[in-house]
Formats: structure tokens, C-alpha cells, sequence
């Protein structure tokens, strides 16, 4: 059974071999391209269900990439990137991207991260009832974080109280908004209520 299409966008050989075995593995169908020129032609000839995108391309940056392929659509993209500081991370994020992985990384949580992406893309999540029961589980370190976010705190002030740099912060937000698939604290405090995680 074909689960979907997945382009693979990174000009290291090895790594296009790996993620491609691995999505294989899980039934997806994969194509590649090691240049973002590729990259484009593919999206707008193949339209792929998804995009696993490296940031250091040879012919252009993939944050830049990004953008453009949101120009035209909303096909959900995950970041896989040797470059883990968090002003990148948010900043891809805030790009457009749905998800960030950092080189090295565990291949099968990457497959999982595409299986739960596209999950959310498909909408097979009905009804109110239905997304509270399928919430993917939040740590201990967010729920302490929606917790603070609850009770009004600032993202700087939480970094404070928690003694990590606000742009870790960011990213944790990102997280949870993910998890309880809202897209701001306002939607995360009712969602998080409705499923008694607060």
C-alpha cells in the first residue's frame, strides 16, 4: 500500500540513500533531488504529500527554498539539517516549515514525524472528540511550559524561570502547538484543557 509521496531534498548521497530506505520501508514512495532547481521542477511536475528538506543546498539556501514553495501550496516540510542552533530552527520554522531535524539523526523518528505530518495533512481527525483522544503526549518539560504559558508568561519570562534561552522556548512552543495541533497559546490553553492536560 503506497502511503504517499515523499521528496527528499539534500545533495549528500548518503544521507537521500538512507531516508529513501527507511521511507520505503513504511510503504512511501520516494523521489529525490539534489539541487533546489530540482527541487521546484519536482513540486510543481509530481506535487509531492510531503518534503524532507536539507537548509545547505548547493545552488540555494533551503530556507529560501521554502518560501517559494509556499507561494503555490501548503505541502507539509520537515527540515533536516546539519544545523542545530535555535535562531535556525526557529527561524525555519517560522519560514514555513511544519518540523526540524538535526543531522545525526534517528531515521526512524524521522519516518515517525512523516507518518504523524501527514497524519494531520490527510484530516483524519474528524471531530473535536477525535483529536483529543489522538494528542500526541506532551514531556514533563512542556506541560511545565503550558503550564507557565497558562498562567500568562511571557516566552522570555519562561526562560527565565526556567533558566534556558527564550529561543528554546520558541522552539518548545512550536512543539506543543504541534502536539495539540492548534497554532497559539490561546488555542493550546483550551485544547490542553479539553483533553484535562492542564
Amino acid at each position: 500500500m503506497n502511503r504517499g509521496k515523499v521528496l527528499v531534498v539534500d545533495d549528500e548521497y548518503k544521507i537521500v540513500s538512507l531516508v529513501k530506505m527507511y521511507l520505503e520501508k513504511n510503504d512511501y514512495e520516494v523521489m529525490s533531488a539534489d539541487t533546489g532547481k530540482k527541487a521546484l521542477r519536482i513540486v510543481g511536475e509530481q506535487v509531492p504529500d510531503l518534503i524532507v528538506l536539507d537548509i545547505l543546498l548547493p545552488d540555494v539556501n533551503g530556507l529560501d527554498l521554502c518560501n517559494k514553495i509556499r507561494l503555490n501550496n501548503e505541502i507539509p516540510i520537515i527540515y533536516l539539517s546539519c544545523l542545530h542552533e535555535s535562531e535556525t530552527i526557529i527561524k525555519g520554522l517560522d519560514n514555513g516549515g511544519d518540523d526540524y531535524l538535526t543531522k545525526p539523526f534517528d531515521p526512524n523518528v524521522l519516518v515517525a514525524k512523516v507518518n504523524a505530518l501527514l497524519r494531520r495533512a490527510s484530516g483524519i481527525y474528524g471531530t473535536k472528540i477525535e483529536q483529543i483522544f489522538h494528542i500526541e503526549p506532551l514531556t514533563k518539560q512542556e506541560k511545565e511550559i503550558l503550564q507557565w504559558i497558562e498562567k500568562g508568561y511571557t516566552n522570555k519570562e519562561i526562560a527565565e524561570k526556567l533558566k534556558l534561552k527564550e529561543g528554546t522556548i520558541k522552539v518548545y512552543n512550536h512543539t506543543i502547538f504541534q502536539k495539540l495541533q492548534v497554532k497559539n497559546r490561546t488555542q493550546a490553553i483550551v485544547r490542553a484543557k479539553e483533553a484535562k492536560l492542564l
